[in-house]
């Protein structure tokens, strides 16, 4: 065989991917179309995890609100006369002090006799050491100290059909509501909506008689240290005698490390279903790219006669499927950010705290990279197919259907495979930050697919079994397409 003149030079990879990307600009659309299937799982990645970094920072800046003070002192039971003295002992060192009485109790209208189930909540004058109660009219805690006033949650004077200015009586005490709360420091707004609050002055609980031997009630003494003490501190040197007391002492630290926590397996919890969503968009990539090449394989194999290498024609069209992955992540990305602003707004009545927006550069840039690597994993698959489309396909169409290599001894595509299997496995390690259950949800991510497989397989051997000469042309077409 005589070689090409030296006048005859091999196109640049430039100028081959140039004629590449011209002619397959309609293919490449539809590709585009299966390669958004992406944003929906880079979109759920972001906005979690985004909403997550929001959450936790707003915890962090609010903890003291969110309980009450510098350190919080509970008892299900009335404060012992040791626990009360060491109460009092602190407040003569500079300590803050509040104290706080929660107790379920029937109230009821007096003007028209309605009754429901409200928590009855006595503070003292101190209270609230850290935030501010919101109601309407405002200020509507300044008298309740010096006159039989509360302050009811909205929902009880609607559900009981009163207003503000009514009467409500609790126990053996009448007392007159003087405003509605709007916002309580730590508190979410869905308690309103298990139990309707009502919150009385601590000194006309004892009218009351609802306090007795035997009944329910949560008491709590909140501090606020002075200048030069940490709370730290005073848990080290007080822990113990309160504790020996019944009694249970918690700083702002100790709660906001709790609330994080769960926030954080929140997060991987929700995390994990997203990173699901991104990988069943990955399989739609990888479906996406295979019909592309079924359509380009002509155009291939022109490259190829033009001089085109496998490894140039492998490495343009894995260039594009990569183009075309972040296209579909950056708008998976955008939509995630808009989720993460609109949550605030159908969930703040869940929260305790309210929460400060802002963009999370590390939640998008680990979006947009998980979401371009999975597709171009996927998409890897079936693109190493292309090196073995050969330039004589240009003539044959069918060349290489007899020359196709048996899956077990593709060497490139068990590689890819084995590096799908391992990104699933370090995608799931980073969110749940333990290597076992990592292990097994990959393990059963690996067995739902093999059963989808094996369900796919079954149906389209049936449809090729059932098929009968005698059912209706357009039965016929519609069956014979689900195995083609």
């Amino acid at each position: 065989m005589s070689r090409l003149p030296a006048t005859v030079a091999r196109p640049s990879f430039s100028r081959i991917a140039s004629l590449a990307w011209k002619e397959s600009r309609t293919a490449r659309k539809r590709l585009l179309v299966y390669m958004s299937s992406i944003a929906l799982g880079v979109a759920a990645l972001v906005a979690i995890d985004s909403f997550a970094d929001n959450l936790t920072t707003s915890v962090r800046e609010q903890s003291q609100a969110l309980l009450g003070g510098d350190v919080s002192l509970t008892s299900r039971a009335a404060f012992s006369p040791r626990a009360d003295s060491l109460v009092d002992s602190l407040a003569r060192r500079g300590f803050t002090t509040a104290r706080v009485t929660s107790f379920a109790s029937m109230g009821a209208i007096t003007r028209n006799g309605n009754t429901r189930l409200v928590q009855v909540r006595g503070v003292s004058d101190a209270w609230p050491i850290y935030g501010t109660v919101k109601t309407t009219p405002a200020n509507g805690l300044s008298t309740i100290h010096t006159q039989h006033d509360v302050v009811a949650d909205p929902g009880l004077l609607v559900s009981l059909g009163a207003q503000v200015g009514d009467s409500i009586a609790l126990g053996y005490a009448t007392f007159r509501v003087v405003a509605t709360l709007d916002e309580v420091p730590g508190d979410p707004g869905l308690v309103a909506v298990v139990g309707p609050r009502v919150f009385v002055s601590r000194r006309w609980l004892a009218e009351t008689k609802l306090l007795v031997f035997g009944s329910r009630a949560e008491h709590e003494v909140l501090l606020k240290t002075p200048r030069g003490v940490t709370p730290a501190a005073v848990a080290t040197a007080l822990k113990p005698a309160f504790e020996k007391e019944k009694v249970r002492l918690r700083t702002a630290a100790q709660s906001e490390a709790g609330l994080t926590e769960a926030i954080d397996r929140l997060g991987d919890f929700l995390g994990l279903a997203g990173l699901v969503a991104l990988l069943l968009g990955g399989i739609g990539v990888a479906s996406g790219v295979h019909a592309f090449l079924r359509r380009k394989r002509e155009t291939i194999a022109v490259l190829r006669c033009l001089g085109a290498t496998s490894n140039q024609v492998l490495a343009l069209y894995t260039l594009q499927a990569a183009l075309m992955g972040l296209a579909g992540a950056a708008v998976g990305a955008v939509i995630g950010v808009a989720i993460q602003y609109a949550l605030p707004l159908l969930v703040r009545d869940l929260l305790p705290v309210d929460i400060q927006l802002f963009l999370s550069p590390l939640a998008i840039a680990s979006g947009l990279g998980v979401g371009v690597w999975v597709a171009l994993a996927f998409a890897l698959r079936p693109l190493v197919g292309v090196r073995d489309i050969s330039p004589l396909q240009v003539l044959r169409t069918d060349v290489d259907a007899s020359a196709a290599r048996p899956w077990y001894r593709d060497w490139r595509g068990l590689l890819v495979l084995a590096a799908i299997l391992g990104s699933v496995l370090a995608l799931a390690t980073l969110r749940v930050s333990d290597i076992r259950a990592a292990v097994a949800l990959t393990a059963g991510i690996g067995v739902v697919l093999g059963v989808l497989y094996l369900v796919a397989w079954g149906i389209t051997w049936l449809a090729r079994r059932v098929l009968r000469a005698g059912w209706p042309y357009v039965v016929r077409q519609g069956v014979a397409n689900l195995y083609r």
